[in-house]
């Protein structure tokens, strides 16, 4: 396997064609997503770190190109235009995935509609008119169906929102893309981190599929064993008459039934061959700390539920702790970074494409904040309030980015964790307006879960336009476009589909995002909820801070310490759930590889790895894309 990190000769990267046919695919790629994820009920392609169905795509062009290449060269595409079309692809799956622009769609409408139902009359005057749709009669088939998108009416009730959300998701971004630029020097050249996550598509894309990696028979192997799994099992699904074999949640739960290890809860074991694949790549430390702190935050339930701590609500906290891991991430790479991050607010010229590129993301990270104000301050959210907010949202996703530059996760979801959860809790909600609670009931849409975040996709088009030696300002732009015409296509994704089949009736998850953010709010405006600081919580939040930095501490003053910061934050959300056994497995491989084998030995394996998650890539997103074609469910290959 060719190694990522060398630079290949300079070749077409982001043309005009590649990014003419990027945009034309998106609203493609965001209308299967949103039928996966919210009709057909998975799989939930956008859930893990390495999106499956862009994967797919990729393959599908690179087999293409290979017809080019032999019939018509003149027409093929460079590797270059290979990965802009990759990068394009998987901003805008994160835009409509699970986590994305969709629960935009379900809040703006939803207050309105349910809102006398659930005595929410009190607050929605709160929400700006044009950032929401009043009208029920529009409505209507928004949450019942049997109705078109295209009429007049409804148009004119969704322009407004949707051009308003789209701008400010475009002003966040902005935000977030060029602080990608100005970290990205600083992480990559000068840390050396290995961006294990673009890995498969800088081999799949390297020459085309006479090159080294598809010539692997270990690739091909592991190719084979997902492959053919997820062909039994999809034809299992149509055919109940066959055993499907156990590769989803197998949940433990039910042996765990006499206190306190019931307290334990959900308790799944998995073998999904993607998440073991990706696991190989990951450190041993982290892996090892990723199952470890898995089965610590279990052990806190069920000592909690003996001592009887739990009868405090949210004890032990477990949330919180996981937040001031994030924060206690933050602080270590900021200091790590210092100098490089002082050097910029110093704006020194130091000639060269790059560095000229970092005093306009330097002006771009303030005109973005100014604009993200401004639209604040418009929507009535008081300037401290917004201040905070972004103080604490930024960094997270900065932490997101950095877990997969570093280590490549296969997950990071943070369930919970935002300044629009945290905030109430260590304020209490007193000092704030519901104007202010209204602005955290719509950030629910950012701050849910970080799973399909696109921040960390575009910190890796950056790296691998920059391994290529391809044209980085046009990378970026490309970027900035996917993410406008993503989230545009998300919003009409998504609204097509509920008014022709009804959010309320045939989609999974049609409203309940957004039902959680309203009855959040609720009870913040009644004072059931954080009315007062939490002071437990608090302590919980400074416990995770100090644990993060102490472990850092830790690693630092005693070579080979094995538990990694990252395992405790990534281990103390949801999505964990659903891959600890494949890190498991996967740390028990790789370490076995390397104690009897070595490096050479762990080179020779990563191609069967990536096999692994290839096959289960093609495979799975096989049966996703026959799901849409027969507007029927087929086998769920991952379930987020």
């Amino acid at each position: 396997m060719s190694d990522p990190a060398v630079t290949a000769p300079k070749a077409r990267g982001v043309t005009a064609r590649a990014v003419t046919l990027g945009a034309l695919l998106i609203p493609f790629n965001a209308f299967w997503i949103v039928r996966l994820e919210r009709v057909m009920f998975g799989p939930y392609v956008s859930t893990i770190s390495l999106f499956a169905n862009v994967v797919f795509m990729l393959l599908l062009f690179v087999g293409l190109n290979a017809g080019l290449r032999r019939f018509a060269p003149r027409f093929a595409f460079s590797q270059g235009e290979l990965l802009t079309l990759y990068t394009m692809l998987a901003i805008s799956t994160g835009m409509a995935g699970l986590d994305g622009v969709g629960i935009l769609s379900q809040i703006v409408p939803h207050g309105a509609w349910f809102g006398k139902t659930n005595g929410w009359d009190s607050f929605l005057s709160a929400f700006p008119s044009w950032l929401v749709v009043r009208d029920r009669a529009i409505l209507r088939g928004h949450f019942l169906g049997h109705s078109s998108f295209y009429t007049p009416a409804v148009l004119r009730a969704w322009i407004t929102p949707i051009l308003c959300w789209t701008l400010f998701v475009s002003l966040l971004m902005l935000v977030a893309h060029c602080l990608n630029v100005l970290i990205r020097r600083q992480w990559a050249d000068r840390e050396r981190l290995t961006f294990p996550i673009i890995w498969l598509p800088m081999e799949m894309t390297e020459g085309g599929l006479g090159t080294t990696f598809f010539r692997d028979r270990l690739m091909w192997v592991g190719f084979s064993i997902a492959a053919l799994l997820g062909l039994w099992n999809g034809i299992a699904f149509l055919y109940p008459s066959l055993p499907m074999l156990p590769i989803g949640d197998t949940d433990l739960k039910p042996f765990f039934t006499a206190k306190p290890w019931s307290a334990i809860d959900w308790f799944p074991i998995t073998f999904y061959p993607l998440a073991i694949g990706l696991g190989f790549l990951l450190p041993l430390d982290l892996l090892f700390s990723c199952w470890f702190f898995f089965l610590f935050w279990k052990a806190q339930m069920v000592v909690s539920n003996a001592q009887g701590w739990d009868a405090t609500p949210d004890f032990p906290f477990i949330r919180e702790q996981g937040f001031g891991a994030i924060l206690g991430l933050f602080v270590f790479y900021l200091w790590t970074g210092r100098r490089h991050y002082a050097r910029l607010f110093r704006l020194r010229n130091e000639g060269g494409a790059e560095a000229r590129g970092e005093q306009w993301a330097l002006i771009g990270v303030v005109v973005g904040l100014l604009g993200l104000l401004a639209f604040c301050l418009a929507a009535r959210v008081a300037w401290w309030v917004a201040a905070l907010f972004f103080a604490i949202y930024l960094p997270t996703i900065l932490v997101v980015t950095r877990i997969r530059a570093e280590l490549g996760s296969p997950v990071h979801d943070f369930h919970f964790m935002g300044p629009d959860a945290m905030l109430p809790r260590a304020l209490g909600t007193s000092p704030l307006r519901q104007s202010d609670l209204a602005f955290f009931t719509f950030s629910f849409s950012l701050t849910r879960a970080h799973r399909s975040d696109t921040m960390p996709v575009g910190l890796e088009g950056l790296q691998m336009a920059k391994l290529r030696q391809m044209e980085m300002g046009r990378m970026f732009g490309a970027i900035l476009l996917a993410t406008a015409l993503g989230t545009l296509a998300a919003f009409w994704a998504f609204e097509h589909q509920a008014y022709q089949l009804g959010a309320a009736a045939k989609f999974n998850q049609g409203f309940g995002h957004a039902q959680q953010a309203f009855e959040r709010m609720s009870s913040w405006v009644k004072g059931d909820q954080d009315s007062h600081p939490n002071l437990p919580a608090v302590l919980a939040m400074g416990v995770g801070l100090l644990t993060t930095l102490a472990l850092f501490f830790l690693r630092l003053r005693f070579f080979g310490f094995p538990f990694h910061p990252l395992g405790y934050a990534i281990a103390s959300s949801w999505s964990i759930h659903l891959i600890w056994t494949p890190l498991f497995i996967a740390w028990l491989l790789k370490g076995l590889t390397m104690r009897y084998g070595g490096l050479s030995l762990y080179r020779r394996f990563v191609p069967f790895f990536l096999g692994l998650v290839l096959g289960d890539c093609m495979m799975g997103s096989f049966w996703a894309l026959l799901s849409l074609l027969l507007n029927t469910r087929t086998y769920n290959f991952f379930g987020g």
